[in-house]
């Protein structure tokens, strides 16, 4: 897995403020040899701390969203429409398998409708979604690849999946 730069620049500054709360601390007490005045050093050194640690949480934050975008993106995947996967997608076999759980899910999202059937794409977490109205039958393409199910708007891949439907149906 990839380090988020941004996230070690900020754990670096929030240990810096620390040591430089105490360091500063240390300082002003030191100056004045004729009176420790211990409340400036714990007020520098307590400040230091509290916003060294903010600085820490916030690179936590971001280690752990970037830690869990990386564990949805499938392996090789890139970010944007792959176009020479959907490309190459006409040929292929779907090389994903279609949970349970996401059944569910569509069913749930589409419940006004009749559902004929879903069918996995070769593209991985979308599906070819059949519908009949009537007498007549109507396609979507959705993603379940998130935390819900999604009509995709994107029409190169909507039309890749059609193709690729239509020619193996």
């Amino acid at each position: 897995m990839n380090e988020n730069v941004i996230a070690k620049i900020l754990f670096i500054i929030g240990v810096a403020q620390m040591a430089a709360g105490l360091i500063i601390g240390l300082i002003t007490v030191t100056a004045n040899f004729y009176m420790m005045n211990w409340q400036v050093f714990f007020a520098w050194t307590l400040g230091g701390f509290v916003s060294g640690m903010l600085f820490i949480g916030f690179a936590e934050n971001i280690r752990l969203l970037h830690s869990i975008n990386e564990k949805m993106r499938p392996a090789g995947k890139k970010r944007g429409p792959d176009l020479q996967q959907s490309q190459t997608m006409e040929d292929s076999q779907p090389g994903w398998v279609l949970g349970e759980d996401e059944m569910a899910k569509i069913h749930d999202r589409y419940s006004e409708e009749t559902i004929v059937e879903i069918v996995p794409s070769p593209k991985e977490d979308y599906c070819l979604v059949r519908f009949k109205s009537g007498n007549e039958y109507y396609v979507r393409v959705v993603y379940i690849g998130g935390f819900g199910v999604q009509e995709t708007n994107d029409a190169t891949i909507r039309q890749s999946v059609i193709q690729w439907y239509n020619k193996n149906n």
